[in-house]
């Protein structure tokens, strides 16, 4: 399998498809026109000659075959969008391959909270971000659901487990999933939240559901068309009752006008939520799927575990078709006629009434979709990455672990393992030798890994533990807080977290890097020795070589390694591979030079 050809293949493909298209629609548009004159030509012409009959025959093959091209025109007119959808996806894909997908103006911006426990620090939310590289939803709930595979891990092995059936399933079918993203795409996005649309789902109004006002305002127009048109028949019928009757109708209308007024109205603003919605559940519904979780999702997109998601949500579509009728320049006389109003209320009631409650769950088991579909295009699109094995044993192992959001050319990988009697990991080395970024390829990849996702490794084994992290720590102006104590309330969450009994990994670099060097050593050489118990795992990077010592203490549970740069030509190089030991070399003399600071 190779995803660069397959993506540019089908692209290559759909611009084909998408220059055909152009050329029909266009040829279509100029036959029509062709057609209109030239029929319109032979009508005038035959009128002129009072050949009749052959002025009615020449009309009504011309209406004829102008509303056929006019049939044929809107059916390319409608499959564009879908193509172009198409186009873009594999557009997409090979600029993720190609380390482009920063480019992408989705970044999870919103999401960016420098409170929580990692995701600030670990590249989750924002510019160049693990959301930005992976995200493929197309509505807010999916971006949420998302979100919240990455930030909100799931702490159960076998829940973990059949989610990576489900995205290794979904990975395995690229044209399924290309089909399910389009289907978002191919109308105009909405951003509005599906919140405000649940919440208007479950607004009934009894008063509309009462059986007599639904007999009442179906026959009474009934009623009053009849009476009304009697008189044309019938000379002994009088008019008044045609009269009394529309009357009737005109106090009815404007009870409760108000109140209809704004429930009508307020469809307008979720309609292409749900013409979204319904296409995508459509997709879902369509697929015969293997692993339990997507069978569960969807199984979720059934009304009664009978009456499909898609159909009752067409309905609902199909009363906003009613309602559309509103926005008629004669609609005032024609709601006074047929009591429209009330007819597409307690349509629009019913519908509510009857499915309105279920509207959250399909569409939460849509976003959930859309989260998977989003975390298995990094199995599709890096075959050669792994599914990591989630382990009840306190050790993590990693063969060939690299950071994913680093391109595939300029990531280096490294081998590393601990657990049992070594639980924390002491990081030496000198600036810019890699020091963080190991510790952020570590942070990031279990992140994936709780998610369910393959991680960029050749082998990863790893518990379900608490990620805290403490590394790109900023002071607070408006709040009066300090750098130093900025990190130090971020020290204080994972303390918490320990005492508390929570299986804690956590990831510190440069610890109280705030701080004197007499202070910053003692508090340093504290914590670790703190952290370092049986309920946590994690990896400190230091320039303090003295906290080194601490390996070399009884019963200490620390292990040292390092990244080390080497010098050629009076140049420096970092090779970014992991050693064991403590770090023997320094950079920071030589890298004052390079700026000018003549030492």
């Amino acid at each position: 399998m190779n995803p660069r050809r397959n993506y540019k293949k089908n692209k290559d493909n759909y611009k084909k498809q998408l220059d055909d298209i152009n050329k029909k629609i266009n040829t279509f548009s100029n036959i029509r026109l062709i057609v209109m004159i030239i029929g319109i030509a032979i009508i005038l012409w035959s009128y002129s000659k009072q050949t009749y009959l052959t002025t009615l025959f020449s009309l009504v093959i011309t209406l004829v075959l102008f509303i056929s091209l006019i049939i044929i025109h809107q059916k390319f007119i409608n499959l564009k969008p879908k193509i172009q959808a198409l186009y873009k996806i594999n557009e997409n894909g090979i600029k993720r391959l190609k380390g482009e997908w920063n480019e992408f103006d989705i970044t999870g911006d919103e999401f960016i909270d420098e409170k929580h426990n990692y995701s600030w620090d670990l590249d989750v939310f924002g510019r160049n971000s693990l959301f930005q590289w992976i995200n493929q939803t197309n509505t807010p709930m999916g971006k949420k659901k998302l979100r919240d595979s990455l930030i909100r891990p799931i702490k159960n092995i076998n829940n973990i487990e059949n989610r990576q059936k489900a995205i290794k399933e979904l990975s395995s079918n690229l044209e399924w999933v290309q089909e399910f993203i389009a289907s978002g795409m191919i109308k105009n996005k909405t951003n509005n939240d599906e919140k405000d649309l649940i919440k208007w789902s479950k607004n009934v109004i009894p008063y509309f559901l009462n059986g007599g006002l639904n007999i009442l305002v179906k026959i009474l127009p009934v009623i009053s068309i009849v009476t009304l048109i009697m008189p044309f028949f019938i000379d002994s019928f009088s008019f008044i009752y045609g009269i009394i009757f529309i009357s009737i109708q005109i106090i009815i209308a404007f009870i409760n006008f108000a109140k209809m007024n704004d429930r009508l109205e307020s469809i307008d603003s979720y309609r292409k939520q749900i013409k979204i919605y319904e296409q995508m559940i459509n997709v879902i519904e369509k697929q015969e799927f293997q692993s339990e979780l997507l069978k569960t999702l969807q199984k979720e997109m059934y009304y009664n575990k009978e009456e499909l998601a898609s159909v009752q949500i067409k309905k609902l579509d199909k009363i906003i078709d009613m309602i559309t009728l509103r926005h008629m320049q004669v609609y005032i006389l024609f709601n006074l006629l047929t009591l429209w109003d009330y007819q597409c209320t307690i349509s629009l009631e019913s519908w509510k009434n009857k499915y309105g409650k279920n509207l959250e769950r399909w569409l939460d088991s849509l976003g959930e979709m859309e989260a998977l579909v989003s975390l298995s295009t990094i199995a599709y699109e890096n075959p050669d990455w792994v599914m990591p094995a989630i382990v009840k044993d306190y050790k993590i192992s990693a063969c060939e672990i690299g950071h994913p959001l680093i391109n595939a050319q300029d990531r280096v990988c490294n081998n590393f393992n601990f657990g049992g009697r070594y639980t924390s990991l002491l990081i030496t080395g000198s600036n810019m030798s890699g020091k963080s970024t190991f510790l952020r390829t570590i942070g990031i990849n279990l992140v994936l890994a709780y998610a369910g996702a393959p991680v960029c490794a050749k082998e990863f084994y790893c518990p379900i533990m608490d990620i805290y992290t403490s590394m790109r720590i900023k002071d607070d102006i408006d709040n009066k807080i300090s750098s130093f104590y900025a990190e130090l309330l971020r020290i204080k969450k994972i303390i918490e977290a320990t005492n508390e009994g929570k299986k804690v990994f956590y990831l510190l670099d440069e610890i109280f890097r705030g701080t004197n060097s007499r202070d910053r050593h003692i508090g340093a050489k504290t914590l670790i020795k703190k952290l370092y118990k049986d309920n946590t795992l994690g990896l400190v990077s230091t320039h303090d070589l003295e906290l080194a010592d601490i390996a070399s203490e009884t019963n200490s549970r620390l292990k040292n390694y390092h990244f080390q740069e080497y010098y050629k030509n009076n140049k420096i190089y970092f090779d970014y591979k992991l050693h064991s030991g403590v770090s023997n070399t320094f950079n920071a003399v030589y890298l004052m030079k390079e700026i000018g600071i003549d030492i």
